[in-house]
């Protein structure tokens, strides 16, 4: 059962049409009566990865980066970690996710989709087996939202070792695009999406949890 959403916002600003999203997450997930946590893309200068040694440093065997210490990076990977799901909220540019959220899916990638590549089962990516719902807001005359969602829905799947099932447990739960003319529905939309995430994860534990016992009754 989920027990922290954490809300990845990848706009710089504090008020307008893509924060009032972050807000409306923040809301419903509150309202479930669960934690929220708010990670603020801009409020950590992330650097771009600068592709050590050949290509690759320490991230590809010790799935940490160098420059983690530094920038705040390693703090957002413990945050990945101790999420049960994840709801991404950006602002649409050029039809892409925003600037800094790329920042965030190379590094994150370089060195959460390489732990699949060990080949050790005790060592996943945090974002294994975690639902996420991907938001992508234009402003603007309102273009390019398909194709932000789908280069987001490229890196979460990567991230997630190729989860990409629709079952609510996992992958990806919802795409959500907005513009200035469907905000007020969409805001509301985004609110049902992270209550139908829950809902489900909690009824397919609860289904799990009695075919075990049913199992174990067996013997």
């Amino acid at each position: 059962m989920f027990k922290k959403i954490l809300i990845v916002n990848a706009t710089p600003k504090k008020d307008g049409l893509t924060h009032s999203f972050v807000v409306a997450a923040q809301e419903a997930v509150d309202a479930l009566g669960l934690e929220s946590e708010e990670l603020r893309l801009a409020g950590y200068g992330l650097h771009k990865c600068v592709m050590c040694h050949d290509g690759w440093g320490i991230c590809f065997k010790e799935h940490k980066c160098v420059l983690g210490e530094k920038d705040g990076f390693g703090a957002m990977q413990q945050k990945i970690a101790e999420a049960d799901a994840f709801v991404y909220v950006t602002p649409v540019y050029w039809g892409e996710y925003s600037e800094e959220l790329k920042l965030f899916f190379d590094r994150m990638r370089r060195c959460e989709t390489t732990k699949q590549w060990n080949g050790k089962d005790d060592v996943v990516s945090f974002f294994k087996n975690k639902p996420s719902i991907l938001v992508a807001a234009a402003g603007g005359g309102g273009g390019g939202i398909v194709s932000a969602l789908a280069a987001m829905e490229r890196a979460v799947d990567q991230l997630g070792e190729h989860t990409g099932h629709m079952n609510g447990t996992a992958g990806i739960f919802d795409y959500i695009g907005v513009n200035r003319w469907n905000q007020v529905y969409k805001r509301e939309a985004l609110k049902a999406a992270i209550g139908e995430m829950v809902a489900i994860n909690r009824d397919n534990k609860e289904v799990a949890a009695m075919n075990h016992i049913k199992d174990l009754e067996k013997f």
